[in-house]
């Protein structure tokens, strides 16, 4: 291994690229640029605060912040105080902040806005010393500081401090905890999944054999930094590659800043690239397999090179589109306990699979088809959680992945549900709802399919669907009814029908009259379904498909 841990990683590649822009963010209409040595700088004089204010070795920065450079900063800076960095989704209520504060035993958390310090106001924190503040000022609470005054107390002690800086990286194990990631769970309350240095410079170097980015690439930062994929295919990923990254402070213009950044390689959820597509297809009147390439390349600037996708299945008819313009979607599998598992590569690309096995991690298909993996990238465990910990690992050492999935014979891995989320007819018959449900959602117009059973003699769903890509200006409800949506619908059922056994049929379905939301906890801030909410939710519609 080139590094001795992430410090060293960071120390490296500051003074390897010094002058060179490494974050862009934009004010005024205009994007300013930080270069590397600024971003070392930041980190030090940080690192040095969290020291001077009593960060005790090995206890937690939360981090409660949407896309900017002091996200990356933060974390890496509690690594260098020899702390550890732990995410926040920007969209948590306070509740959830508070859990995941107080159970990781967080000592500084970092805010980025006025708005998300309000989440804070009034909770009692349990090991909290300081909350410190991005951007706005302090109202007055003696627990909140300004972020441009740590980094002035840091700086003012920098020349004390960096001499124990030093010490503390030079005694950085490999198997030392460097951050944490919250899972957002289907059941019950997030654990915090513990990720060592180890698994991150493994983790990017398995990325970079893969589907290697370099530091002529313009990227963008615009997924949570508190999700692992970001965390590491994102921020830990162009800090090993040199790579600069434009923050995003605005999802709802995250296309303009496309047009005029022109990335050169971009990750994404289906969701967009199927917006793309749509889009695409609305504005012209060539059929998907006449469609001129370079407009497909020009509605990501013009000069992108790589597409990626993750978190949920690529429907096949959008991932061919993109394929046959010269910019394959490179769909990817892995989860916060072994981010590199799975991914299509250039060379070796299959449509309907999330590729073969990533260097480094070996994978296996269990009697029952769960697909489980094993590597020098797996996590250390969840924090204050060994019961749940070892419930994760086979007697060999193989970690359960809770996927179910099929290998072919070229290696190619397809995942076909969850082993949690079976459905156990009243035949007997087991059914893998996400199977079904992956199939109907290949129809880019679906957003969401929910397939129900457990106890039942059929299988039935919820649908809902995509506004924009049903092109449909009026009311959701109303679009639901329409006869024209409908028939589409109906013909889409029928298609994954056709592809599945007897047992694992849509016999009925509803469209509902509003998406699935996690304002509702019906999806993971990851859009994950959580059937028990759904279930509860629209228990009167589930049971009305079953009457008659």
């Amino acid at each position: 291994m080139q590094y001795e841990n992430v410090y060293s990683l960071f120390r490296s590649q500051c003074a390897k690229y010094g002058d060179t822009p490494v974050f862009y963010t934009k004010s005024d209409n205009v994007w300013h640029s930080r270069t590397w040595k600024e971003f070392g700088t930041a980190v030090h004089e940080l690192a040095s605060a969290f020291i001077e204010k009593g960060l005790t070795r090995g206890a937690s920065v939360a981090i409660l912040a949407g896309n900017i450079p002091e996200w990356a900063i933060a974390d890496i800076a509690a690594i260098a105080a020899g702390g550890v960095g732990v995410g926040i989704y920007p969209t948590s209520s306070a509740e959830q902040c508070k859990y995941i504060i107080d159970h990781s035993d967080a000592e500084f958390v970092i805010v980025d806005t006025e708005a998300q310090l309000e989440k804070l106001a009034g909770l009692e924190l349990k090991k909290v010393k300081e909350i410190i503040l991005v951007q706005g000022t302090s109202p007055g609470d003696n627990r909140v500081t300004r972020f441009k005054d740590a980094l002035d107390l840091g700086r003012e002690k920098l020349a004390a401090n960096l001499p124990i800086i030093e010490a503390l990286a030079q005694g950085i194990k490999l198997d030392d905890i460097a951050i944490m990631v919250y899972t957002s769970g289907t059941t019950g309350d997030p654990k915090g999944a513990m990720l060592s240095h180890r698994y991150i410079l493994n983790s990017v170097e398995s990325l970079r054999q893969s589907i290697p980015i370099f530091d002529f690439d313009v990227a963008f930062s615009y997924l949570p930094g508190c999700h692992v994929a970001e965390r590491i295919s994102g921020i830990y990923n162009r800090l090993y590659n040199g790579t600069p990254a434009y923050f995003v402070d605005d999802l709802s213009r995250l296309y303009e800043y496309m047009l005029e950044v022109r990335p050169t390689v971009f990750a994404s959820l289906p969701r967009f690239f199927e917006k793309i597509h749509a889009s695409l297809m609305s504005d012209s009147e060539a059929s998907a397999d006449r469609f001129d390439p370079q407009k497909v390349k020009d509605a990501f600037g013009g000069r992108i090179r790589l597409l990626t996708s993750g978190g949920a299945p690529l429907p096949n008819e959008i991932a061919r589109f993109f394929a046959d313009a010269d910019v394959p979607i490179l769909q990817a599998y892995g989860l916060t306990e072994n981010i590199c598992v799975a991914f299509n590569t250039v060379e070796h690309l299959k449509f309907g699979t999330v590729g073969r096995p990533m260097p480094m991690c070996d994978v296996r298909i269990a009697e029952d088809g769960e697909i489980q993996v094993k590597s020098p990238m797996m996590f250390s465990g969840y924090y204050k959680q060994p019961d749940k910990t070892a419930e994760m690992f086979t007697e060999d050492g193989w970690l359960k992945t809770g996927d179910l999935g099929e290998q072919d014979a070229d290696g190619f891995l397809k995942i076909t549900g969850r082993k949690k989320e079976i459905i156990v007819l009243s035949s007997g018959k087991n059914i893998a709802p996400a199977l079904i449900e992956n199939l109907v959602k290949e129809d880019y117009l679906i957003s969401n399919c929910f397939v129900y059973g457990d106890g039942r003699s059929y299988c039935v769903a919820l649908i809902t669907l995509n506004q924009a890509e049903a092109g449909f200006k009026g009311d959701y409800a109303e679009m639901a009814d329409s006869p024209e949506l409908l028939d589409r619908v109906a013909q889409t059922v029928e298609r994954a029908n056709s592809r599945v056994s007897r047992s694992e049929q849509i016999k009925r379905w509803k469209i509902l009259d509003r998406d699935l939301s996690a304002l509702y906890d019906e999806v993971t801030p990851t859009a994950k379904l959580k059937r028990a909410e759904v279930t509860k939710n629209f228990k009167d519609v589930l049971e009305n498909l079953y009457e008659n």
